[in-house]
């Protein structure tokens, strides 16, 4: 953990919400936030600049748009939050309905549980979000998201591609949108080869708060920035008369990593169906948005995505799910994995389940498999050391169970780590194995989408050794 000097920011109290902002003539949102003491104040700006549609935009699209974007003002604000992350949080610009007020609170005690556990700060873990309460929206002012054209969450890894092929091969010709201050070459690559336009959203975190970071004067840790993302494709959608928002989170990031003073703590609460529910819940009752936001993959495992992914080759050279390679190719480098960080290492274990060993070679360019310094790393994924890392890995189940696959397949059992790891590993139920693979529904996703899902498994290669 880092040092930090705590008695800098001693006297301030309080977070407050101080208000925002949208010129529909740039599509640029502003949000004020104030960390608030008797002696010392912070004011940071947050900006978030829009793509404008063509022509007028319709005056309640306009107005569900906002409402939608004072839900986003609320999910940035954990990321200025946690900087000082005072006793109390207070919406002082934004009056929430009732349903707004639950998700606000999940998404700080929940969504900021990893932050508060990084920095022993038990407080958090019970914060309550004070706010006017606003009447929710009546059914007669529901925007309806039926017939339009969905808009897909595009991060570059293989959840957010099959979601995108699932619903291209079904028909439904999606748009795109992806949340970045710059798009890499990768991602501008995906977008244009996607079947509808993409819309790319730039946020813009306030300046003095970068330099505080890095002179290591504030905070740092794990925000949902999940809901931010598609808070932003909703208020995107909005705009632009699309919608629903399509996210391909999945069943597998319901798993919580740790359990810490008594409560779980999830490093992907905010992509786990609890944050899904809460969010769709916001949505209806302030902003009037019926199945505004849901996950097209929420019924299927990380191992059985990957299954599904290794049904296309269009995106081999394209693919990422390496967050430091993510990092470092916005400052102009190219790298697609680390190959040496937990998500890479489930990843290629996951992938190495349903594709052949030669083309996920030439994915990686490097096999992890075969790599005894890995194996440290592996026997914390399988739950045999530490804990889960905190990282958007897949159940430890599911790395029990394609390791242990892996043993029994001729192309991979000789390989180091597979060798090491499936000599430590506990024999598995075979319902647990094959319940890895189990493709289920996905709760919120209307039946036309769940109807494409069930579309796609087939094209699917033959489930592996051990699956049912």
């Amino acid at each position: 953990m880092e040092w930090l000097d705590e008695s800098r920011w001693a006297d301030i109290h309080t977070f407050r919400y101080r208000g925002l902002r949208f010129d529909p003539s740039t599509g640029v949102a502003e949000f004020d936030y104030l960390h608030d003491g008797s002696a010392q104040q912070l004011r940071f700006t947050d900006t978030i600049e829009f793509p404008l549609p063509c022509g007028d935009v319709d005056p309640a699209a306009l107005e569900s748009f906002g409402r939608v974007l004072e839900l986003l003002y609320v999910a940035v604000g954990t990321v200025y939050y946690k900087g000082v992350a005072p006793g109390r949080v207070s919406v002082d610009a934004v009056p929430l309905a009732p349903a707004a007020t639950r998700w606000a609170e999940a998404l700080y005690q929940r969504g900021l549980a990893e932050f508060a556990h990084r920095w022993t700060l038990e407080h958090v873990l019970d914060l309550p979000v004070e706010t006017e309460h606003r009447s929710p929206v009546g059914e007669f002012r529901e925007l309806a998201t039926a017939g339009r054209i969905p808009l897909v969450a595009i991060g570059g890894g293989k959840d957010s591609i099959v979601a995108l092929e699932i619903l291209h091969t079904a028909g439904f010709a999606p748009a795109m949108f992806a949340v970045e201050r710059e798009p890499t070459p990768l991602l501008e690559e995906i977008m244009a080869r996607g079947p509808g336009p993409g819309l790319l959203i730039r946020r813009q975190q306030d300046p003095e708060m970068t330099r505080l970071l890095r002179e290591n004067a504030m905070r740092v840790g794990h925000v949902p920035v999940t809901a931010i993302n598609a808070l932003a494709g909703a208020a995107a959608g909005a705009l632009h008369g699309l919608g629903p928002v399509v996210l391909a989170n999945e069943r597998s990031a319901d798993e919580s990593t740790m359990v810490w003073r008594g409560r779980e703590v999830n490093h992907q609460w905010a992509k786990g169906s609890e944050a899904e529910s809460l969010l769709d819940a916001a949505l209806r009752e302030h902003a009037g948005l019926g199945t505004g936001c849901f996950s097209l993959l929420r019924g299927l495992s990380e191992l059985a995505i990957c299954r599904l992914f290794a049904a296309t080759r269009d995106y081999d050279a394209l693919l990422t799910s390496c967050n430091f390679a993510f990092r470092m190719s916005h400052q102009g480098r190219t790298q697609r994995w680390c190959n040496d960080c937990a998500k890479c290492r489930f990843v290629f274990l996951a992938l190495a389940s349903s594709m052949e060993k030669r083309r996920l070679l030439e994915i990686f360019a490097h096999d992890l498999l075969d790599d005894p310094s890995q194996l440290d790393g592996y026997r914390e994924l399988a739950g045999l050391a530490g804990h889960k890392p905190f990282e958007c890995v897949g159940e430890i189940a599911e790395t029990r169970a394609a390791a242990a696959m892996l043993a029994e397949d001729p192309r991979w059992r000789r390989a180091r780590v597979v060798r090491e790891l499936a000599a430590q590993l506990p024999p598995m139920p075979a319902a647990t194995a094959d319940g890895v693979w189990q493709v289920d529904k996905a709760p919120a996703a209307p039946e036309a989408y769940q109807h494409a899902v069930d579309q796609w498994v087939p094209v699917a290669p033959p489930l592996p050794h051990g699956g049912s």
